[in-house]
């Protein structure tokens, strides 16, 4: 028993998680926190917060095939430039620990 809660610890060792998700899991964390989802119903807001965090992921990583198709769409029709200001919302809004911080990266 021992041993398996041993591999068990191993196997769960930090490490797999890219800056990128983390600044993502950050961003997403504030804009569920800060955002008014207005009557969205649960699932629908879930939604939107995974869709936020895999678009997030799209402009620091290039990486697409994560994403529905469409905030595929969003991604495709961004241009450079609204791609880097999206990554630099991403990471002021990841070391935001306020609403108020949060609204401020959109200035």
């Amino acid at each position: 028993m021992r041993y398996a809660v041993l591999f068990v610890l191993a196997a769960c060792k930090p490490g797999g998680v890219s800056a990128a998700q983390d600044t993502c899991a950050k961003a997403g964390d504030m804009f569920a926190k800060c955002e008014d989802f207005g009557s969205a119903a649960p699932l629908e807001h879930d939604l939107m917060i995974d869709r936020w965090r895999g678009l997030c992921r799209a402009v620091f990583t290039g990486e697409t095939k994560q994403l529905m198709p469409n905030a595929l769409q969003v991604y495709q029709a961004l241009d450079d430039g609204e791609r880097l200001g999206l990554k630099l919302q991403a990471q002021c809004t990841a070391k935001a620990v306020t609403c108020d911080q949060y609204r401020a990266c959109e200035k």
